[in-house]
């Protein structure tokens, strides 16, 4: 038997700032406004962009632009390195706002957060979800700034409203319900829907969907035989359908990544980068009270020689990888060095460096072990970091430090990354 649509009206509101990074330096700065704008992680020869203002993008700067590309299309394109105290800024003030409505909002993302007014019938006092909507577009622009626009979308389930979201932007608002929802669906194509990447797409076809409303009649045995072989085809055809099926999970990896301002094949240079990265991940790993047994080294090397200008260095694909899992979990940044270090010397000697990522995973609680009269030399070091920890967090990351890490030439300044929420948290 199909299962109907769900019934329920939509009490689910997905917010998702406009343009996030490029819109909050045009609120910064009013001359920016009105001007093509491109946010970039570090601004130099190498510089891409990660993020563009509504008039970059409709003159076809967007992700992965890089800076001269931008300027030939853009004429007038400011590129601008990542500001982090501004957008944290934000974030705070985005998220207290939301919180105010309902003890279930949370941010999902950096520049998008989740309002679930599921039974709270009485406290909206007979509001409807669009006057509400409006009210938390109205609240932005008076407490966070007057440039600010976010784009609201109101669903039976989350990613209803996530999609309800990107229909009208910028500034819009979007309702899915049980009586608009095979409409939407016949506008859209597969692509449109949130998660469904390249590779979904390929699966679909061979089972010969090839449009968001065929998804949506597919029957539960061919999205979970014929599709995805897995559980995902029955929350698919949930989903779809309006009901349920996303769950919040807790931290499962907690890594570093950098592009490197000054590539360098020198091994002490790049011991000295192992450490930054190292002491970063143990602060966050401290914060939120874990420890890891897995961790994954990979770099990404300089590629072949295509031209003058920025054209002259490309990722050819070429790079190395290297993990490992151990069997005790470990959270120090010396723990964590030795063992990216060691992963390191497996890596081919004779390349140069242009980025680096470290991760760590299969994280766990850590142990909490009643004190002893006399305490081991893990102890010490541990309490030695804590000590450190505490003076940095007053001062500033790494204001202790050793000499090795401030004669570093890559400075490896902490950027925004998309699709996390955990570095506001730390």
């Amino acid at each position: 038997m199909n299962l109907p649509i769900n019934p329920e009206v939509p009490e689910i509101m997905h917010i998702d700032l406009n343009s996030a990074f490029a819109m909050t330096e045009q609120q910064a700065n009013p001359l920016l406004r009105g001007k093509p704008v491109g946010i970039t992680n570090r601004l130099n020869d190498y510089a891409i962009c990660i993020a563009a203002s509504y008039e970059a993008k409709r003159l076809g700067v967007g992700l992965g632009t890089r800076q001269r590309e931008g300027r030939w299309r853009a004429p007038g394109l400011v590129m601008l390195e990542s500001d982090a105290p501004k957008y944290q800024f934000v974030h705070r003030q985005i998220r207290t706002i939301f919180e105010s409505y309902s003890p279930t909002a949370y941010m999902k993302s950096i520049d998008e957060g989740v309002i679930d007014f599921r039974g709270m019938r009485g406290l909206l006092k007979g509001r409807s979800m669009e006057d509400i909507g409006y009210e938390i577009k109205q609240r932005i622009r008076d407490e966070v700034g007057d440039h600010m626009t976010v784009n609201v979308g109101i669903g039976q389930n989350r990613w209803l409203a996530k999609l309800a979201a990107g229909f009208l932007k910028p500034d819009g608002m979007y309702s899915i319900d049980r009586d608009n929802l095979a409409v939407v669906y016949g506008l859209l194509q597969l692509t449109d829907l949130p998660y469904i990447a390249s590779h979904n797409k390929v699966r679909l076809f061979e089972a010969g969907i090839y449009a968001p409303l065929d998804f949506f009649m597919a029957d539960e045995i061919t999205l979970t035989r014929g599709v995805f072989h897995s559980i995902l085809g029955h929350h698919w055809y949930l989903k779809l359908r309006g009901y349920e099926t996303e769950t919040e999970t807790g931290v499962r990896t907690v890594g570093r990544s950098y592009v490197l301002e000054h590539r360098t094949r020198d091994p002490e240079e790049i011991a000295t980068l192992l450490y930054k990265a190292a002491v970063k991940i143990s602060r966050r790993l401290r914060t939120n009270d874990l420890a890891a047994r897995g961790l994954m080294v990979q770099f990404g090397y300089v590629g072949e020689t295509m031209g003058e200008g920025w054209e002259r260095y490309r990722h050819r694909g070429t790079g190395w990888n290297g993990r490992r899992m151990y069997p005790t979990a470990v959270r120090r940044a010396d723990q964590l060095y030795a063992r990216a270090l060691d992963l390191y010397r497996e890596s081919p000697q004779d390349q140069t460096l242009a980025s680096l990522v470290i991760t760590s995973y299969a994280l766990e609680p850590v142990r909490h072990d009643q004190p002893t009269l006399y305490e081991s030399e893990d102890v010490r070091r541990d309490r030695i970091e804590s000590a450190i920890n505490l003076v940095n967090d007053k001062y500033g990351e790494l204001v202790l430090a050793p000499a090795s890490v401030k004669a570093s030439r890559n400075p490896m300044k902490d950027k925004i990354p998309f699709g996390t929420v955990r570095y506001f948290d730390t």
